[in-house]
C-alpha cells in the first residue's frame, strides 16, 4: 500500500527529467545552508535580540537607555548581515580593477557567505556574467 500511495504523491520521473536533474543537481547542502537557510535563522536571531533589548528596559521603563541600546543593536545587526551577505547590485558594483573602500554601512565588498565571495576566494571572477562591453554604453 505504501508504494502505491507514494506513486500518487510523487509521480515517477521520465528519463528526460531524470537526466536534467543528474546534469544540474543544484546547490550543495553546504551552499544551500550558507546562502539561504542561515540567512532566515539569522533574521530570527536578530528579532530575538531586539526583543530582549526592549524587554530589558521596558519593565522599569527607561527610554533613555532603551533607545540608544536598540539603535546600537540594530546597527550591529545591519553590519553583521552585510558582513555575511552583502551583494552589490550588478549595475552599480565596482569593476574588478578598482579598490574597494569600506564605509560605516558597507564593511566588505562581498559578503562572507555569498557565491561571489566563494568565487573570489577560489581565485575566480566574482561575477562571471559581466564579461564584454557595458550595454549601457550603447544606449
Amino acid at each position: 500500500m505504501a508504494p502505491l500511495l507514494l506513486r500518487r504523491v510523487v509521480p515517477p520521473l521520465d528519463d528526460e527529467t531524470r537526466q536534467a536533474a543528474i546534469s544540474d543537481p543544484g546547490p550543495s547542502w553546504r551552499e544551500w545552508f550558507y546562502f539561504d537557510f542561515a540567512r532566515a535563522w539569522m533574521a530570527l536571531l536578530f528579532f530575538v535580540v531586539d526583543t530582549w533589548v526592549i524587554a530589558i528596559f521596558l519593565r522599569p521603563l527607561d527610554l533613555y537607555a532603551m533607545v540608544p541600546s536598540l539603535i546600537g543593536a540594530v546597527y550591529a545587526e545591519v553590519l553583521a548581515y552585510r558582513y555575511l551577505w552583502a551583494r552589490p547590485h550588478r549595475d552599480r558594483s565596482l569593476p574588478s580593477g578598482e579598490p574597494f573602500k569600506p564605509t560605516w554601512l558597507t564593511p566588505v565588498r562581498w559578503g562572507r557567505w555569498t557565491p561571489e565571495a566563494w568565487r573570489v576566494r577560489a581565485g575566480l571572477d566574482p561575477q562571471p556574467g559581466r564579461t564584454g562591453p557595458d550595454p549601457r554604453e550603447f544606449l
